[in-house]
């Protein structure tokens, strides 16, 4: 990444030095000291990426959202100020740019706006299909990555491979999602943002169809039915991310309003490779299936 500007979650991430300021940019800028002494109230999450990592601020956050921290204990530390929306960084012993970009887009961001109350995140991976987004839900090694990249490769736009910001629009009255950020990875790695692709849209898009992957043996038939209900509400429960029991009850409600809005369906994918085309040409028969 390394450059002077970038688009995450609807915004422009400008690092600094910069000459251009625009009302929905956020700013990053590298800070030689930074004294946390004062951020005493601690959120410890569990161990990410084998790295200890927690959320600090000078007084609770149900009295104030607005000034926090978030430590990657011997790498890096943020410090971020939504009201001016900024967000200030400083090294630890094993810092690298490289490391504080992951950090950044992974987590700090999706914080950042989370805190903000203006998205709720998804663990999806989701790409584009005739002007809607299309996303694939599931448990961890479902193949949602795997799918994601293989209709990158049939030229659908990517919004996101790992967490994806969802919001009301209260005006059009649909869900829609903002594209994540340029970076996709078909791969497992640690710490790692993936490949950049150039098909990327710095855009929002309403919501067309969630498909929750659900591995099947390789000999089964690739199949889709619709979730209701309970079974659709928990599997949309389980994708959220940016989990805190500070914004417990508002995503409870978010979570059960999407539920009500947005189609989704459980997609039998046949656990072979060779199979992804016709589990490709499969969903889009179904998309297409369902505007008839």
């Amino acid at each position: 990444m390394s450059q002077e500007h970038l688009y995450a979650y609807g915004h422009r991430l400008t690092f600094f030095p910069s000459q251009e300021e625009k009302r929905d940019a956020i700013q990053i800028q590298k800070c030689d000291t930074l004294s946390l002494e004062q951020y005493s109230h601690k959120i410890f999450f569990e161990t990410n990426q084998d790295r200890e990592i927690y959320l600090c601020s000078p007084k609770s956050l149900d009295e104030n959202k607005n000034r926090w921290a978030f430590v990657v204990k011997d790498c890096v530390a943020f410090v971020c100020d939504i009201q001016n929306k900024s967000i200030c960084y400083t090294k630890a012993e094993k810092f690298t740019t490289k490391l504080m970009e992951y950090w950044l887009i992974h987590i700090v961001l999706p914080l950042f706006f989370t805190l903000e109350g203006r998205y709720y995140f998804f663990h999806t991976g989701s790409v584009v299909v005739d002007g809607h987004a299309v996303l694939f839900m599931g448990d961890s090694y479902a193949g949602k990555s795997t799918l994601t990249d293989y209709f990158l490769q049939k030229k659908h736009p990517l919004l996101s491979d790992d967490k994806l910001a969802s919001f009301y629009d209260a005006q059009k009255k649909c869900f829609k999602v903002h594209a994540s950020h340029p970076y996709h990875r078909p791969y497992r790695a640690k710490e790692d943002l993936g490949k950049k692709t150039d098909n990327f849209q710095e855009k929002s898009y309403p919501i067309g169809k969630i498909y929750w992957l659900q591995p099947v043996d390789s000999k089964e038939e690739i199949g889709i039915k619709e979730l209701k209900g309970v079974a659709k509400f928990e599997r949309l429960r389980y994708s959220t991310e940016m989990d805190i029991a500070l914004n417990s009850k508002e995503r409870f409600s978010y979570v059960a309003k999407f539920a009500n809005s947005v189609a989704m369906y459980e997609l039998a994918v046949p656990n072979d490779l060779k199979k992804l085309p016709l589990v490709y040409e499969k969903v889009i028969e179904h998309l297409q299936g369902e505007k008839r």
